[in-house]
């Protein structure tokens, strides 16, 4: 499934800025949480996508898509391609991490342990998530369509929680819920795979197609449940 996910993400490297709304609100909301704190830099942006998040030459953006990680360095951005579940990066490098709308394509007990690894003494992550409820509009007519075609599982919020607490100090959490109603199905989908989140798991035939465009366009609501969440390194070790 990784490999899909990449080569999705690479395919809409170039769309991303004008379907990434969701990701702009929830990111303008982490940011606000960074500058709370005192944060040090340089600062490291996971699953950085085009590098709209953070901007300056104290940040370091890493994307799984070598096209996004391209698009960063063509912003003068410092950039790597890497994988969240094995940080390309030396044990306790940076003093600040962040991620927003990316790490629900990592398997939690993996990407987080690794945030913790390369994070300094002290070191602060920073993280919005979208989690279960996310999409349900469209998943309910993804169902309908086709009862045997399998949507993708966004993480529970509990599950997050969890492997989040065991690594970090919980410092401050927001629940958002992000909602946009849009005047036909295609458009509201758009807004889903222009940034690269396509279903990894198959493709509807063209009768379900039809089927669930016919549904969808009733209602063509794309929503959001993110968690925020702000924490800081525990002291101790792995």
């Amino acid at each position: 499934m990784k490999e899909i996910v990449k080569r999705n993400f690479s395919l809409a490297a170039k769309s991303y800025s004008k379907y990434s709304l969701f990701q702009r609100i929830a990111g303008g909301k982490l940011l606000k949480r960074i500058s709370f704190f005192n944060v040090k830099e340089p600062i490291l942006d996971l699953g950085s996508g085009t590098g709209e998040l953070l901007n300056g030459e104290n940040f370091i953006c890493l994307d799984i898509s070598f096209k996004m990680a391209e698009l960063c360095r063509e912003r003068a951005l410092l950039s790597i391609c890497g994988d969240a579940e094995e940080l390309p990066l030396k044990s306790e490098s940076v003093p600040t991490a962040v991620s927003n709308f990316s790490l629900q394509w990592t398997e939690l007990n993996k990407s987080i342990p690794e945030v913790y690894r390369v994070l300094k003494k002290g070191g602060l992550f920073f993280l919005s998530i979208p989690v279960k409820g996310s999409l349900r509009t469209l998943f309910s007519a993804l169902r309908v369509a086709s009862d045997k075609f399998p949507t993708f599982k966004f993480p529970e919020e509990k599950e997050v929680f969890e492997v989040f607490s065991r690594f970090f100090d919980v410092l401050e959490f927001e629940r958002l819920y992000l909602e946009r109603k849009f005047k036909s199905a295609r458009e509201a989908v758009k807004f889903v795979t222009g940034i690269g989140a396509k279903n990894p798991f198959g493709n509807l035939r063209y009768s379900e197609l039809k089927k669930f465009r016919d549904i969808f366009n009733r209602e063509p609501k794309i929503e959001y449940r993110v968690l925020i969440i702000s924490g800081k390194k525990l002291p101790r070790e792995l």
